[in-house]
C-alpha cells in the first residue's frame, strides 16, 4: 500500500467528478481523473487527489452500490486515502443513498454529511427542499432528464425512496435555525443524530459561510463523517484537508481548433449554444444542429469530412442536439420512435453514441481541443477516444477544469445544467487569452 496523505472522491458522471476535482486542484493539489477503475494503479507519480468516475448514475441501484464499495475499496487499501468524499449531483439525481451507504460500509465511517447545494451555481438547500435558482429543482430541466428524472424537492424523502423500509429511519437533517448558529451546534446536533442511528444527514446551506461551519462541525464532532455533497463543499474542504496551499500556475495551451460536442438537451444549453452563435466577437465558427434522422443512424463520412475540413487553425466546430427537443414535439417524430419502438431513455442512449462514433472517427483525422456538454456525453467521447485518465491542468471557471488526457488530449468537460448563458463563450475566450 502506498503511504499518502491524499484524498479520494467517488463520483457518479465525469463532469461531476472534474468540477469537484478541480476545488482541489486550485488549492494546490495535483489531481487525476481515473475513468475506469481496472486502470488505476501506482504508476501515477505524485497524485495527490484521486477523483473516480464510476459511471453509476443510470444503472440499477444494486449495481451501483457494489461498484461504489468496491472503488472505495481500492482507494482505501491500495492508495492509503486519508480523506474521502462522496461526490452527488447538486440536483439529486441518481443512486444517492445507495451509493453513500456503500461507501460508509467501506470506509467503516459512522455517518455521512448530505449538503448538495453548490452556492456559487445558485442551488441551495432550505428547509430540506432543493432549489435551483431559487425553483424547487422538480420544475427545473432536472425533472425531465430521460434516465434520471427527478419528481420531488424535499432531499429526505428522496433519500428515503431509494432505500428499503427498514432503511428509511437511517435518514434525518439538520436545518438552517442549527447551521445558522454555527459550528459548535452543528456539532452537537451531528452527535446527538449519529448516536441514535442516523447515517445519512440532510444539511441545509445556502451560503458559503454555511459550508465552512459545516466542516468545521465535522472537525468538532466525535464520529467519523463522510462528506457527501457537491463541488460546493468540496471547495470548503480543500481549504482544511490541504493545509500548504500551493496557487496553481497558470497554463499556456496549443494552438488548436476547438469541436464542441453537446448531448445536453437542457434550455440552458440551448441558450449558450445560442449566444455562441450569435457572438460578433467569436469568429470562424461553424455549427452542426443534428436531427432525430442522424442520431438513429451511424455519422456518415460526408458529416465527419466536412466537420474535419472546418477544424483548422483557431476555428470551433459545435455539433449539439438543441433543435432535437422541438423536432420530438411534432406527431411526425414522435410516431417513428414509436414506430421504432425506442423510448426517451433509449434516445438519449442514441444520441451519447452518436457524439462519441462522431469523436473517434474525427480523432483519426484531425488535431482538435475536446469541449464536451453534458455527462455521459462527455465520459462517452473521452473513451471513445481511448482515454483511461485525465489530469487537471488549470482552472476555465471555478467548476469547469482544464484537463490533460493520457494521450496528451486536451478536454473540457460541462454539465449540461451548469453555468450561466455566457458559460460557453467564457470557455472559447479562455483559449484566446492562453494559447
Amino acid at each position: 500500500m502506498l503511504i499518502s496523505n491524499s484524498i479520494g472522491i467517488v463520483a457518479d458522471d465525469l463532469t461531476g467528478a472534474n468540477d469537484t476535482a478541480l476545488q482541489f486542484f486550485m488549492k494546490g493539489s495535483n489531481t487525476e481523473i481515473i475513468l475506469d477503475i481496472n486502470s488505476l494503479n501506482e504508476n501515477h507519480l505524485n497524485v495527490e487527489t484521486w477523483a473516480l468516475c464510476n459511471e453509476t448514475r443510470n444503472i440499477a441501484p444494486e449495481d451501483a452500490g457494489r461498484i461504489v464499495f468496491e472503488a472505495t475499496r481500492v482507494l482505501k487499501e491500495k492508495f492509503g486515502i486519508e480523506y474521502f468524499y462522496k461526490k452527488i449531483d447538486s440536483t439529486l439525481r441518481g443512486n444517492i443513498s445507495v451509493e453513500i451507504l456503500a461507501m460508509l460500509e467501506a470506509t467503516g465511517y459512522d455517518a455521512a454529511i448530505v449538503a448538495p447545494a453548490f452556492v456559487q451555481e445558485g442551488r441551495i438547500t432550505i428547509g430540506g427542499y432543493q432549489l435551483l435558482k431559487g425553483i424547487p429543482i422538480e420544475r427545473t430541466d432536472a425533472a425531465r432528464d430521460p434516465k434520471a428524472p427527478i419528481y420531488e424537492s424535499y432531499i429526505p424523502d428522496i433519500l428515503k425512496r431509494g432505500l428499503s423500509d427498514n432503511a428509511k429511519e437511517l435518514v434525518a437533517s439538520i436545518e438552517m435555525k442549527t447551521i445558522a448558529k454555527g459550528a459548535g451546534p452543528i456539532a452537537l446536533k451531528l452527535n446527538e443524530l449519529i448516536s441514535s442511528g442516523k447515517k445519512l444527514i440532510v444539511m441545509d446551506s445556502v451560503s458559503t459561510v454555511d459550508f465552512e461551519q459545516i466542516v468545521l462541525a465535522m472537525q468538532k464532532s466525535t464520529y467519523n463523517i463522510l462528506p457527501a455533497g457537491s463541488a460546493g463543499l468540496a471547495h470548503a474542504l480543500g481549504a482544511v484537508w490541504l493545509t500548504e496551499i500551493k496557487p496553481p500556475v497558470q497554463k499556456q495551451v496549443p494552438f488548436l481548433p476547438k469541436l464542441i460536442l453537446s448531448g445536453s438537451a437542457t434550455s440552458l444549453t440551448a441558450l449558450q449554444v445560442k449566444k455562441l452563435e450569435m457572438d460578433t466577437d467569436i469568429e470562424n465558427t461553424y455549427f452542426v444542429s443534428l436531427r432525430l434522422d442522424d442520431v438513429l443512424k451511424e455519422p456518415d463520412s460526408a458529416l465527419v469530412d466536412r466537420i474535419v475540413a472546418n477544424l483548422v487553425k483557431d476555428n470551433i466546430v459545435a455539433v449539439h442536439v438543441c433543435d432535437l427537443t422541438e423536432e420530438l414535439s411534432n406527431e411526425e417524430a414522435q410516431s417513428k420512435l414509436i414506430d421504432e419502438g425506442i423510448t426517451k431513455e433509449d434516445l438519449a442512449t442514441r444520441i451519447t453514441d452518436y457524439l462519441a462514433k462522431l469523436a473517434s472517427s474525427i480523432k483519426q483525422k484531425s488535431q482538435f481541443i475536446l469541449i464536451t456538454i453534458g455527462g455521459e456525453t462527455s465520459y462517452r467521447c473521452s473513451k471513445a477516444i481511448n482515454c483511461e485518465y485525465l489530469q487537471v491542468v488549470d482552472s476555465i471557471l471555478p467548476s469547469i477544469p482544464l484537463c490533460m488526457d493520457s494521450n496528451a488530449q486536451l478536454i473540457v468537460t460541462k454539465s449540461g445544467n451548469l453555468g450561466t448563458s455566457s458559460t460557453l463563450i467564457d470557455i472559447v475566450k479562455y483559449f484566446e487569452h492562453h494559447e
